[in-house]
């Protein structure tokens, strides 16, 4: 199979020209005539058919995430030389984020930029494939989604709803709360409405004893502005300065025990995947695992430079919690996950699987010490 991947791609790279992305396609699925015809104008290859899906999307124009849909459909439109078009659609356009996992699953629409938190409600198991607290980093879920039986597991959840999925990013850590008032303890937060994402983060925070809120990220400046609620997350950096909660929210709690890194993918309706050309599949995986890598190295620069940008520039207060405390979250989390891997079998078989790459990365990571994830020079 890799043989036959790597042929694939190689014929498609030698004999297709690099064209720039097209403008907007027809809303319309399928294969289109007119199309076909431009493509050929331009200098394309009519023996492989014009194909146009729509692809919906979890994150609003805008969004730092969505950017990322934007930019996979380009490598796929690259990739094909403009033969097969994928559309952007951001949240509300086509359907709600909430709605879009059926839409894409029923085959409403070919395929839907995602983020798997949003589908805790149908199967808990979805949440440990997008999001997990104080435990993974965005290296590790990269690793372990493509060397480690990672993917195994993305195909089989998604699969049981009719599903192809593919990453496109692994998020590095979420910038930590922000908030209204300085946060230095587990007690600080006992006394604040915060708004906090992921279910398994939702029953850890319970557990300590933290009142959780629940705000839609769109209404999340707002919330903080009024006084609805006294912190809240986001993203990382880069993600939270498009919605500019450094101006509501000037205290920064960090590290994001909650969710230390992340994934944003791509589900595909299982019928639109099957009648792709075979070529097309190879593209399409291939601008996958091209986005996925290519977005790691942005999202990582792009949190650099906008934490200098807010500590530096922006008078932001970077605040942490003690040893401790510390301590204290991270006992409860792996509590929460064992108790959720008690219930629910998904979610175990997940779980496993990630902790066995851990258990294959300890040796490793012990050696390599400062130099494996990095280390601050002293002054």
């Amino acid at each position: 199979m890799k043989k036959r991947f790597f042929a694939l791609f190689l014929t498609m790279a030698m004999l297709l020209p690099a064209v720039l992305l097209p403008g907007c396609a027809s809303a319309d699925s399928g294969i289109m005539d007119t199309a076909n015809l431009n493509a050929t104008a331009a200098g394309g290859d009519s023996s492989l058919p014009v194909v146009t899906w729509k692809m919906g999307s979890v994150w609003g124009a805008g969004n730092v995430h969505f950017t990322v849909d934007q930019r996979f459909s380009e490598l796929v439109s690259q990739l094909t030389d403009g033969r097969f078009i994928i559309t952007n659609y951001s949240d509300g356009e086509l359907c709600s984020a909430s709605q879009l996992f059926d839409f894409v699953s029923q085959g409403t629409v070919e395929c839907g930029g995602d983020w798997g938190g949003y589908w805790s409600g149908k199967d808990t198991a979805f949440e440990l494939l997008s999001t997990i607290m104080d435990d993974f980093t965005a290296l590790d879920y990269y690793t372990w989604i493509y060397e480690a039986g990672g993917m195994d597991c993305y195909k089989e959840m998604y699969g049981q709803y009719n599903m192809e999925y593919f990453p496109l990013v692994t998020n590095p850590s979420e910038s930590g709360i922000r908030s209204v008032s300085p946060i230095t303890s587990i007690e600080d937060m006992q006394h604040m409405k915060i708004r906090l994402g992921g279910v398994m983060a939702g029953k850890a925070a319970q557990k300590l004893g933290i009142n959780i809120t629940t705000v839609a990220a769109s209404e999340l400046y707002e919330s903080l502005q009024r006084g609805v609620i006294d912190g809240g997350e986001f993203s990382g950096p880069k993600a939270d300065d498009s919605l500019k909660l450094q101006e509501v929210a000037p205290y920064w709690c960090a590290p994001a025990w909650y969710q230390s890194a992340g994934v944003n993918g791509v589900m595909v309706n299982k019928q639109a995947w099957e009648s792709l050309p075979e070529a097309y599949q190879v593209a399409f995986e291939t601008a996958a695992r091209l986005c996925c890598g290519e977005q790691l190295s942005r999202y990582i620069y792009n949190d650099m430079t906008v934490t200098n940008q807010m500590i530096e520039d922006q008078g932001v207060t970077v605040t942490s919690l003690s040893d401790e405390d510390m301590q204290l979250i991270r006992e409860t989390c792996i509590e929460t996950y064992e108790e959720e891997c008690e219930i629910n079998p998904n979610f175990k078989m997940v779980y496993e699987s990630m902790q066995a790459y851990r258990e294959t990365a300890n040796n490793y990571r012990d050696w390599t010490g400062d130099y494996g994830f990095g280390f601050n020079r002293g002054e």
